[in-house]
């Protein structure tokens, strides 16, 4: 019994070896979640990375998304094919597939069926300016305005607006501002606006694939880039579990160099 303990030991010990990540330029690692999805995050002297992945485009490719923020003083350059990406289960280096190229093979028409590509608008897209809801809005937001200019004009019909006392709980208790730490200002990176990641999952024009890409870009002080790389999923090899009870899995290790930093992510493809 003590030598099946020791072996399981062993084997998880040499498990956890072979999927580790290597030192890097790295001051602070960690993990943050928007709706679901898991992301990481290295800091560096001067510069800080975030990485997520997830199957994307019908579950054909894994995206890998990587956002690099600059905190230094001086510009600073930053390519696609300097960022390494390694299957970390088969244990060998993956190529990934430009946005350019796989937009192309997208707009082939038989590929336009397989891979599930439509036109419909991204979630982001401007709402209709004459919607009902729109046109309340606009009236709601006219009678604030009236309201803090002339106090007796009365309130019009069906409007979300009231200063009917009693209807609004107002505290006299003076409001507490909870200061953002770093890891909140990273997530609120990521969650404004629609996800890339979550909008590839869904259907979307070849040009959309293209632009949110990674391409080679010139980062400024105090600004950030992001964009993603395309790997095709069937070429990355599965993790056989431990038990039958476990999911395979395909983990992928991301190595992105930063001027003289270097930061390694380990991804769990979800």
């Amino acid at each position: 019994m003590r030598a099946i303990l020791c072996a399981l030991l062993l084997a998880s010990s040499l498990c956890a070896q072979q999927y580790s990540t290597s030192p890097d330029s790295s001051q602070n690692k960690g993990t943050f979640y928007v709706d679901g999805l898991p992301y990481q995050y290295a800091v560096g002297a001067e510069y800080t990375v975030v990485a997520a992945v997830h199957s994307v485009i019908n579950k054909k490719f894994a995206a890998v998304k990587i956002r690099i923020y600059n905190a230094g003083q001086h510009s600073l350059t930053i390519r696609p094919d300097d960022v390494q990406v390694e299957d970390a289960v088969a244990g060998r280096t993956v190529a990934p597939v430009a946005g350019a190229e796989l937009a192309r093979r997208m707009r082939k028409s038989y590929n336009m069926a397989r891979l599930a590509v439509g036109g419909s608008q991204p979630d982001d897209a401007e709402p209709d300016a004459n919607s009902a809801g729109n046109q309340q809005l606009m009236q709601m937001m006219r009678a604030i305005a009236a309201r803090s200019n002339q106090p007796s004009v009365p309130a019009g019909d069906n409007l979300l607006y009231t200063d009917t006392p009693g209807e609004i709980d107002v505290t006299d208790s003076p409001h507490r501002t909870v200061e953002c730490d770093q890891v909140c200002r990273l997530r609120m990176g990521e969650s404004h606006g629609t996800d890339v990641l979550v909008q590839l999952q869904r259907q979307n024009p070849p040009e959309y694939v293209e632009q949110c890409s990674l391409r080679a870009n010139t980062i400024p002080p105090h600004a950030s880039v992001v964009g993603v790389l395309f790997f095709p999923l069937g070429k990355l090899a599965e993790e056989k579990p431990a038990s039958a009870h476990m999911k395979k899995r395909r983990i992928v290790r991301v190595t992105v160099p930063v001027d003289d930093e270097q930061f390694q992510f380990l991804l769990v493809v979800e």
